[in-house]
């Protein structure tokens, strides 16, 4: 997960397209929780799919079929699919 602060110059051009993959609303907190490339969400939103731990800067985050997991939660997925 990368944690971004968004100059206030760029701040208000940037909320009219940041929606959070979590809950689909815009973002319009001071700072932004990017996975992968493109995916953008609220902190309060970026939780593990499968125990709902908060994912942020001191948990590191994995993502799988579209979803969002810890890295004990995905090493376990990861042993289940193969």
């Amino acid at each position: 997960c990368q944690q971004f602060r968004v100059p206030s110059s760029v701040a208000k051009e940037k909320r009219l397209i940041s929606l959070c993959v979590g809950c689909g609303n815009q973002i319009h907190d001071q700072y932004i929780l990017r996975v992968s490339p493109d995916l953008e969400w609220h902190a309060a939103c970026l939780k593990c799919a499968e125990c709902n731990q908060y994912l942020d800067e001191t948990c590191t985050c994995f993502v799988r079929d579209g979803k969002t997991y810890c890295k004990r939660d995905y090493i376990r997925y990861a042993i289940y699919v193969v």
